[in-house]
């Protein structure tokens, strides 16, 4: 479920914590909306806190505030978990992102689609380059899955948390991957990188599968 709100609104207070993952701390920030943060690689409390300042009206620990999201990441990373259920906080992101993250977040687990396959579903078939933009500005990558969208030749792209993040997350999912740094590919005998029934929860005015062709 998400929650949205007219672009450009503040958030009041953002709720935030750590949780380990096996790709090191991943930080996480709740309104009274859902979540509405996550950020991979941030060093320190005080660098996460400095990173909501720039668009929160207060932030304040709490790891009791994220310990259902910190739970379903959890399990996601233990292989027990394939589509998180915590409500989200969309109110930073355009309509435009917002249709491109909806798009995202129905990739299933263990499926990849291309830059150009979400522009063609979102119903904007020459906007490739700004749904990578969009992508980019994702607010809460892994739970609204951008690293599932490659290039079209199946190159990774680029990914919020870095390329390295991405290609692990590739992997946990079960792609093999093959080449080296930014020319590496998604293998499309991997299992499910080329399958049918790759689209995840319905969600009205965008198509119905989105796969990588």
């Amino acid at each position: 479920m998400e929650r949205q709100d007219p672009a450009g609104r503040r958030p009041g207070t953002v709720r935030y914590g750590v949780t380990d993952t096996p790709l090191g701390p991943v930080w996480l920030g709740v309104s009274e909306r859902g979540v509405c943060d996550v950020t991979l690689g941030a060093s320190s409390e005080q660098r996460y806190r400095a990173r909501l300042a720039r668009w929160a009206s207060d932030a304040r620990g709490d790891s009791g505030a994220v310990a259902a999201v910190a739970g379903e990441l959890d399990a996601y990373f233990a292989g027990r978990l394939t589509q998180f259920s915590v409500p989200l906080d969309l109110t930073r992101v355009t309509p435009f992102t917002l249709r491109v993250l909806r798009a995202a977040r129905r990739i299933a687990f263990g499926c990849v689609t291309s830059y150009g396959d979400i522009a063609r579903g979102i119903g904007a078939p020459a906007a490739s380059r700004a749904v990578g933009g969009a992508l980019g500005r994702n607010p809460v990558p892994i739970i609204v899955p951008c690293h599932r969208v490659v290039t079209h030749a199946r190159q990774l792209g680029g990914f919020t948390g870095g390329v390295d993040f991405k290609r692990a997350l590739l992997r946990l999912e079960g792609h093999a991957l093959t080449g080296e740094s930014a020319g590496m590919r998604v293998d499309p005998q991997a299992p499910g990188a080329s399958a049918g029934g790759c689209a995840g929860e319905p969600d009205s005015g965008d198509s119905a599968a989105l796969r990588l062709r």
